[in-house]
């Protein structure tokens, strides 16, 4: 692809501005012309199984978004899976998609429209037996695949209790790879309870479910057992958490690299359309607002991942206790009396295939281990970030060339071969890969140098191993850092103010980012306290056709519409009915208001030429003191 890559600013005729707040933007959001994304319609639902007013809300934003059929993430039966809450917590709510339903709420559904995957709580009972029993399932019921239209569906069982295995060995495991393997679908949805990848402070990332998904062909994993909603990427697969389905929500714990968009403010549903060429998932709200916002491209996204250090790769490692001194995390440090060993690395767990020392008294074992590895880039400039999956037990600290780039488990301030790490690692965490984003590389020769910190002299074992891959860039259409055209005055502009040949010329000009209150800004707007700034530029593309799937990376404070030459592109944190440019956003985002959100745009509304982007933010409220804008279009 020949990208043009230069973003102008319009400047056709002025066009009529009208006064005061009473122009109503585009109302329920919609993908208008041609596109057609209707042909499958899906909900997922997480922690849901109850008779709490929240799960009840949440069952009448379901039926109210008429989907053709429902998935579900585990959480279906609070508090314990029993016989006896089942039909309350299920039936009551979604008999009418569940066949053959015999309960005591209507009648069932002609033919099965209800798709729950095990969770914790069902195994909580004997053998999952009300379970079993309530659902008619394929397969075994407990792990099973279904097709409809363009989607393959893959429901896993991810409770230790599952009797063919929940490990990437496993029985279960086995079956899946086959399957996804062999299908043709356009899109290949994997969804269980547990999450391979989480933020979640309860539960987080299960590393028994780290399964090598995307090698095996799926296109998305949908999990739910936080009280949470996440989209992560990792490795180039997207992860969705889905766990706000009526029970009381969850707080995060630190952010993983990956993590594109969270929310924990309001109960949810994911929906999902899907047609040949297209998915397109929304995370809508009781409140009725879209709080995430994704296109999902035939068989998944693919930014190019290109594997830098395998799971199981060599790396030098020094146990001897000795600090090796300053310099040890740079290129040209000279590790050649260093032992070479495999991954993993440890002692203590059984299973490692290299053995690390502790030194000779097990009352006052060594606190730091020490690992390097170079690796080549042979075209850095086409990669776009590196990301480190990393198993660490206790703590670690994460060198590039010399430079700190990650660090977890850890006090802040200065290391020393002495710093205890700041807490254990301990069951799951044991075994769990943890994913982080950074830059930093250069062409050639680079060189990773992790310090493993143990949290106690007295510590029984230790683990240490890692992935690195490098993410491949698109073209970038937009970067960060453009020039826009904006309005911040109050007044309302004309509804034709987001549509190619609008005349600006009158607005203001500057580069991003844009907004007021923050003292980071390259450009301050107005701080009238206006509920809605308006953002335009335009930017070129040679072969619009050739685009397979379009990135885009989001600074907004508070709300956002976005649109991609006058189609409605994105929406996030606004109601999903009628906004008017006085419509506040739903929730203040203060917690992450300098978290950038990553999503995906649909490629078919770009044209050949030149493409005009339109961005209307929205304020909390009228007192709001702060606004944050800032945008990136990449192609792929």
């Amino acid at each position: 692809m020949n990208y043009i890559l230069t973003a102008l600013l319009s400047c056709s005729p002025l066009a009529a501005q009208t006064p005061g707040g009473a122009t109503p933007l585009p109302g329920p959001f919609q993908d208008p012309g041609p596109h057609d994304l209707d042909p499958v319609r899906f909900a997922v639902l997480g922690n849901y199984g109850s008779t709490s007013a929240a799960s009840f809300a949440v069952a009448a934003l379901l039926h109210e978004l008429a989907p053709e059929f429902v998935l579900t993430l585990g959480g279906n039966n609070f508090p314990d899976g029993g016989a006896e809450t089942l039909d309350a917590n299920v039936g009551q709510h979604y008999h009418d998609f569940i066949h053959p339903y015999s309960g005591s709420y209507g009648p069932g559904a002609s033919v099965n429209r209800f798709f729950p995957c095990l969770g914790s709580e069902d195994w909580a009972t004997t053998e999952a037996l009300p379970y079993l029993n309530y659902f008619e399932l394929p397969h075994n019921e407990r792990y099973y695949t279904f097709r409809r239209g363009p989607v393959q569906f893959f429901a896993l069982d991810s409770v230790a209790a599952e009797r063919d295995g929940i490990d990437r060995d496993s029985v279960q495991a086995s079956w899946l790879e086959d399957r996804l393997r062999a299908s043709n679908a356009r899109f290949k949805v994997v969804y269980l309870q547990g999450s391979p990848y989480s933020s979640g402070e309860s539960h987080g990332s299960q590393g028994i479910l780290q399964w090598p998904f995307k090698e095996w062909g799926a296109s998305i994993v949908l999990s739910g057992q936080d009280h949470v909603y996440e989209r992560l990427e990792v490795s180039g697969l997207p992860y969705v958490v889905i766990g706000l389905g009526g029970q009381a929500t969850e707080p995060f714990g630190p952010r993983l690299g990956g993590s594109a968009l969270q929310f924990r403010g309001e109960d949810g549903v994911l929906m999902v359309d899907a047609s040949d060429s297209f998915a397109r998932f929304r995370f809508l709200t009781t409140g009725g607002s879209v709080q995430d916002y994704f296109i999902l491209p035939r068989d998944g996204i693919d930014p190019g991942v290109s594997e830098l250090i395998r799971e199981d790769d060599q790396w030098k490692y020094l146990d001897t206790g000795t600090d090796p001194g300053p310099t040890w995390t740079r290129l040209a440090f000279n590790d050649s009396a260093w032992p070479i060993g495999q991954a993993q690395f440890g002692y203590g767990d059984g299973d490692e295939q290299t053995v690390v020392h502790y030194g000779a008294d097990p009352n006052n074992r060594f606190v730091t281990t020490w690992f390097r590895r170079p690796f080549y880039l042979t075209h850095a400039g086409e990669l776009e970030a590196l990301q480190l999956r990393l198993l660490h037990d206790d703590g670690a600290v994460v060198h590039l060339n010399g430079t700190e780039v990650a660090r977890v488990g850890m006090p802040a301030g200065a290391i020393s071969s002495n710093t205890l790490a700041s807490s254990s690692a301990s069951g799951n965490k044991e075994t769990t890969f943890y994913p982080f984003i950074f830059g930093g590389f250069r062409q050639g020769w680079n060189v990773i140098a992790v310090e493993i910190h143990q949290a106690s002299v007295v510590s029984s074992d230790l683990s240490f191993a890692a992935q690195l891959v490098g993410l491949h860039g698109g073209d970038v259409l937009l970067p960060l850092g453009s020039t826009w055209r904006f309005l911040d005055t109050g007044v309302v502009p004309h509804g034709s103010w987001k549509d190619p040949g609008f005349d600006d010329s009158q607005w203001q000009a500057g580069p991003a980012q844009l907004g007021f209150g923050e003292n980071d800004e390259a450009t301050k707007t107005s701080q009238g306290h206006n509920t809605t700034t308006y953002f335009r530029t335009t930017f070129s593309v040679a072969q619009a056709s050739s685009v397979h799937w379009l990135s885009c990376r989001l600074l907004r404070d508070d709300g956002a519409l976005v649109y991609l030459n006058g189609h409605s592109a994105a929406r996030f944190n606004l109601p999903n009915t009628t906004v008017r440019d006085s419509t506040f956003a739903s929730f203040n985002v203060s917690e992450d208001q300098e978290v950038f959100t990553s999503t995906t745009l649909d490629p078919r509304d770009l044209v050949e030429g030149v493409n005009t982007i339109a961005v209307a933010i929205h304020q909390s409220s009228s007192t709001s003191d702060d606004l944050s804008f800032d945008l990136e279009l990449v192609a792929y």
